[in-house]
C-alpha cells in the first residue's frame, strides 16, 4: 500500500511503514508542504495498532538539506510572517510531529543517503537508529544564517557526540563526512548506497521479533536515562517488568522456552 504527496511517499509492507521525502531536486526542503505531510503521516501511524517499524528516508541520494532559505526569503520580503508569535506559532506544530515521530512505540530507522543537513540532521537523529551510506553527509549551520540550532538538535545532538562535540559541530557548521558521522556517533553503521533500504528493512524486521509492549517500555525507559537518576530508572524499570512478567506474551514466551518449543512473536 502506498500514499503520495508531492513531499513525501509513504508505503507500507505489512506493519513496515516506509517514509520517503521526495523531492530530491530540491534537497528535500522542511518546508511547509513536508511539514505538514510529516504531521498527517505520523499522526496516522501513531495509534496504528498493526505498526511494527517505520523507516524514514529521502530520495534520489538526498535525505534533506534542512529549512527551505528560499521560502524564508519570500517571507521576509512579503511580510508573510509579523513578529515572532507568528514563527512561534510554526514551531510548536513542528514540535508537533517532532514528538510523535521521537515517541513512536516501534523502532524508528533513519536511512540517510546523501546530505542530511540542519533540521535534516535533526530529524535523523531524532529516529532510534541512523544507517548511513557512503556518500552522506552531515552539518549544523544555523549560526551561518542567524539562527538557533532546532527541531530538537538541542536536545538530540550532545546525546549522540557528546557536548564538546555538539559546540564544535554548532559553532562551526562544518561538514562531516560519512567515516567520521559514524567515528563519532551520528550514524550506528555505513551501508552502500545501492543496499540502503536492504539493510534498513532487514533491521527493521529483525526488531519484529519480539513484543511490541516490551519495547515500547523498553524505548521510554531508554529515552529518559540520560536525564534521569539511578533510582528513578530502577523504580520506571521495576514498574515495566511487573507489567510485563504480567503479560499473557511473557507467559507463553517462557512456557515454550521451558518445553523446547518454538516462541511465538507478536501476538500481543
Amino acid at each position: 500500500m502506498t500514499e503520495r504527496t508531492e513531499a513525501l511517499r509513504l508505503t507500507r509492507d505489512g506493519g513496515i511503514a516506509l517514509i520517503e521525502m521526495t523531492r530530491p531536486q530540491q534537497r528535500n526542503p522542511l518546508n511547509a508542504e513536508l511539514k505538514l505531510a510529516l504531521d498527517e503521516t505520523l499522526r496516522g501511524l501513531e495509534g496504528d495498532r498493526n505498526l511494527t517499524a517505520v523507516i524514514l528516508t529521502g530520495s534520489g541520494g538526498v535525505f534533506s538539506g534542512g529549512g527551505d532559505l528560499k521560502a524564508m526569503a519570500r517571507e521576509h520580503a512579503t511580510g508573510e510572517y509579523d513578529g515572532a508569535e507568528d514563527y512561534l506559532d510554526r514551531m510548536r506544530h513542528t514540535h508537533g510531529w517532532l514528538r510523535v515521530l521521537r515517541n513512536l512505540p516501534v523502532p524508528v530507522i533513519a536511512a540517510v543517503d546523501g546530505p542530511a543537513a540542519g533540521a535534516g540532521l535533526a530529524m535523523a537523529l531524532a529516529c532510534d537508529l541512523v544507517l548511513i551510506t557512503e556518500r552522506a553527509k552531515f552539518s549544523c549551520a544555523f549560526c551561518k544564517v542567524g539562527l538557533v540550532p532546532d527541531v530538537g538538535l538541542f536536545h538530540a545532538l550532545p546525546r549522540a557526540v557528546g557536548l564538546q562535540r555538539a559546540r564544535e559541530l554548532m559553532y562551526t557548521g562544518r561538514t562531516v563526512e560519512a567515516e567520521e558521522a559514524l567515528r563519532i556517533g551520528l550514524a550506528l553503521e555505513i551501508v552502500p548506497h545501492e543496499q540502503l533500504l536492504t539493510r534498513a528493512q532487514d533491521m527493521a524486521r529483525q526488531m519484529e521479533q519480539g513484543s511490541r509492549s516490551a519495547f515500547s517500555l523498553t524505548k521510554d525507559i531508554l529515552s529518559r536515562s540520560l536525564d534521569t537518576d539511578a533510582e528513578t530508572l530502577l523504580s520506571l524499570e521495576m514498574q515495566a517488568q511487573a507489567i510485563l512478567l504480567a503479560s499473557r506474551y511473557n507467559q507463553d514466551a517462557v512456557t515454550r522456552f521451558a518445553n523446547k518449543e518454538p516462541l511465538r512473536f507478536n501476538f500481543i
